[in-house]
């Protein structure tokens, strides 16, 4: 049977893998879209690179990176409110997608900061 921080360690990897092809899936979004000529294309490309490059840099750190799990928290309620900010709730696609990528990235972004923290709280108690 693995032991908490095995199980916390995989959990935190899932989670940071996760968030980075969610990033890459955003970033690449406005071509499946057929919106990157948009006004607000800058956008996916921007928070999706970010997302993808906070989870990569936590990935390989993930005790001195663990601030980047708030950034990524952060991006992902941004990710999830843009389509109000920017106002194209009419475009299902791109407004389901969005609401999508910013509930994914939040919630994984929660799993490995708290994973990183039991991790932590494991090692402190040993």
């Amino acid at each position: 049977m693995p032991d908490r921080d095995e199980v916390s360690t995989g959990a935190f990897k899932a989670s940071t893998t996760i968030n980075v092809l969610a990033g890459i899936w955003l970033f690449l979004s406005p071509w499946v879209y057929r919106n990157y000529m948009a006004h607000d294309a800058w956008n996916s490309w921007v928070v999706g690179f970010l997302i993808a490059i906070f989870a990569l840099i936590h990935y390989s750190n993930p005790m001195s990176a663990r601030f980047l799990s708030y950034c990524n928290m952060l991006l992902g309620a941004w990710t999830f409110a843009s389509p109000w900010i920017y106002n194209y709730t009419a475009d299902m696609g791109r407004f389901v997608n969005s609401l999508c990528v910013g509930v994914i990235v939040f919630i994984f972004a929660v799993a490995a900061a708290s994973a990183v923290g039991q991790r932590d709280t494991a090692s402190l108690q040993d």
